[in-house]
């Protein structure tokens, strides 16, 4: 992936500390309770300083009075803070690649820049942004804090991850278009109140970061085309969105129209065949290529333009994460809507042989959205040219022990697409060539 930016939170994500923000609260609560503020005006305090806004408006107190006892308190936590095990290591990794980094906290700069330089990483980031940098309107959980961060760095939001331990975190990510990775095992410097948020990616700790920090920046993704003139050029501006162009592999197989011009004119990988050998024979060129190139993770998308670059990422998360082997994006999981009753059929059908031989069922096992561990990709033996592969390759995923899951997508289905992929007669083959070859 073309990851070019990582976004760290501080508190919770890099350093932790062992005094809890619930108590940072209550300290915070009694020393303005000691300047006369009545119980009932200071309510919970949660946000801490969005509150310290509302109280400057409602008592008439100068903000700057209140505020300086939130900045004492947060840099007196710092004191007893420490680094979580494995920052050094996501941080080495990381500038190793040549990935910017930057700091983006709720934090005051005071603290923020305590913290960096009593653990000595501040030299690793390019940018720190504190809430002493922006307006209340721009703070995290709002955009603009990363929006400024992003545009100091001149990239694009796909090219941005985002690393946090809260969802205050995730949510302008969200917003903007940017990755996000939530580390939920770390409890030292959580805030104490949570929201709902969808992150791209989940991992336990820094090591589980690490992991899949190594996962996505080695992504190969692999695109079969035969005579695809007239979407492969979409196609492959929606992935280079999100992957970088040597990553994108397109295996041209045969094809006799410009679809090898149009290929290269993206500046991605070609590989070509002079004569047609079907999609079996070009998944199996492009995956033999990608493991050559020392990829973790191999992604298969069809260049019809029936995938979404979205559903792609979601198929890939549980294999970077490191919860599966081999993922299947599957129509049958997600909006069948516009899913012909034939073609819902003939999958039936399909899936229902190919779990014969597998000795597992796959709602959607000729999906031609795939993620595969670089470990399982090694461990499959491609022998069927034409479109019986999709069913090999998950009876040859199930034979060699790949932990195998389904992930919900949605197909686009267009008068074009519709042409494309497997008919009723094209269903009888796969299912005669899948018989013929396994009871040989």
């Amino acid at each position: 992936m073309d990851v070019r930016l990582v976004v760290f939170d501080l508190d919770g994500t890099l350093v932790g500390a062992p005094k809890p923000f619930p108590e940072l609260k209550e300290e915070l609560k009694s020393r303005l309770s000691e300047m006369g503020i009545p119980e009932e005006t200071l309510g919970d305090l949660t946000p801490m300083y969005e509150n310290l806004l509302r109280l400057s408006r409602e008592t008439g107190r100068d903000f700057g009075e209140l505020y300086s006892i939130l900045v004492e308190l947060e840099v007196e936590r710092i004191r007893d803070s420490f680094l979580f095990d494995g920052v050094l290591d996501v941080l080495n990794f990381l500038r190793d690649r040549g990935v910017e980094m930057a700091i983006m906290t709720r934090s005051s700069r005071e603290a923020t820049m305590k913290a960096l330089e009593m653990h000595g990483i501040s030299e690793y980031f390019s940018l720190v942004s504190t809430r002493d940098d922006v307006s209340p309107e721009e703070l995290k959980p709002k955009a603009g804090q990363l929006e400024r961060i992003i545009g100091a760095f001149g990239v694009e939001p796909t090219r941005v991850l985002v690393v946090g331990d809260h969802g205050y975190d995730i949510l302008p990510a969200r917003e903007i278009g940017a990755l996000s990775v939530m580390i939920t095992g770390h409890t030292a410097g959580r805030m104490s109140f949570s929201v709902d948020s969808t992150p791209d990616f989940e991992v336990q700790d820094m090591k589980g970061l690490l992991s899949l920090l190594e996962n996505i920046l080695n992504t190969y993704v692999v695109v079969p085309a035969y005579n695809e003139e007239k979407t492969l050029g979409g196609v492959l501006d929606d992935l280079l969105r999100y992957f970088r162009r040597e990553e994108i592999v397109v295996v041209n197989d045969g094809s006799r129209d410009r679809t090898r011009e149009i290929a290269r004119s993206k500046g991605v990988h070609v590989l070509t065949h002079l004569v047609n050998r079907g999609l079996g024979g070009a998944l199996g060129t492009g995956i033999a290529y990608a493991l050559r190139r020392n990829a973790r993770l191999i992604l298969t998308f069809d260049a019809d333009g029936q995938h979404l670059v979205s559903d792609a990422l979601r198929v890939m998360k549980p294999v970077a994460e490191g919860l599966a082997d081999f993922a299947v994006g599957s129509r049958l999981k997600g909006d069948t809507s516009q899913m012909p009753f034939v073609k819902r059929f003939g999958n039936f059908v399909l899936d229902a042989i190919t779990a014969v031989f597998a000795g597992k069922y796959v709602s959607d096992s000729q999906s031609g959205l795939r993620c595969f561990s670089r470990d399982c990709a090694a461990r499959i033996r491609i022998t069927c040219d034409r479109y019986a592969v999709s069913s090999e390759i998950i009876i040859e995923a199930a034979k060699n022990r790949c932990r195998i899951v389904e992930v919900p997508i949605r197909a686009v289905y267009t008068e074009y697409s519709m042409k494309k992929g497997t008919n009723v007669l094209e269903g009888v083959k796969i299912a005669l060539n899948l018989l013929f070859d396994k009871l040989r």
